[in-house]
């Protein structure tokens, strides 16, 4: 596959995003609070592999668009806690909506079986396991 082609990829993505006034910076970070509401920012940098002034940023952005709010940790007078909001926990729930969507277009030239095969794989290397 060409850069080109892969760009596009990411591009599909950034546009459906937008469509829901959603950064991809902000993406995992709402995927994750939707999971994980009210953990520290460190937390949730560490979680989401990212570097602190990364993940400032991102927490600033979704608290300027109203869907998160950061409170004092009640347990540790340096921590602060990240909540999603009402409109945050809104805007998480089209999310998956979205993923799925993106990737059903880009997995559409693969069998059932072949789709099937490519996420088992992904979600082993991701350490990612579901009981059968």
């Amino acid at each position: 596959m060409n850069r080109f082609r892969k760009m596009t990829r990411f591009s599909d993505m950034k546009q459906q995003l937008s469509g829901i006034d959603v950064d991809v910076k902000m993406f995992a970070n709402l995927m994750l609070l939707n999971e994980r509401d009210g953990i520290t920012q460190r937390e949730l940098g560490r979680f989401l592999e990212f570097a602190e002034y990364f993940t400032s940023r991102a927490v600033d952005a979704l608290v300027d668009k109203g869907f998160a709010e950061r409170r004092p940790d009640p347990s540790s007078r340096r921590s602060i806690l990240v909540f999603l909001t009402s409109k945050g926990r809104k805007k998480a729930k089209e999310l998956p909506k979205i993923v799925g969507d993106v990737n059903a277009n880009y997995l559409k030239s693969l069998t059932k079986q072949e789709q099937k095969q490519l996420i088992d794989l992904l979600q082993k290397i991701a350490g990612i396991t579901h009981s059968s």
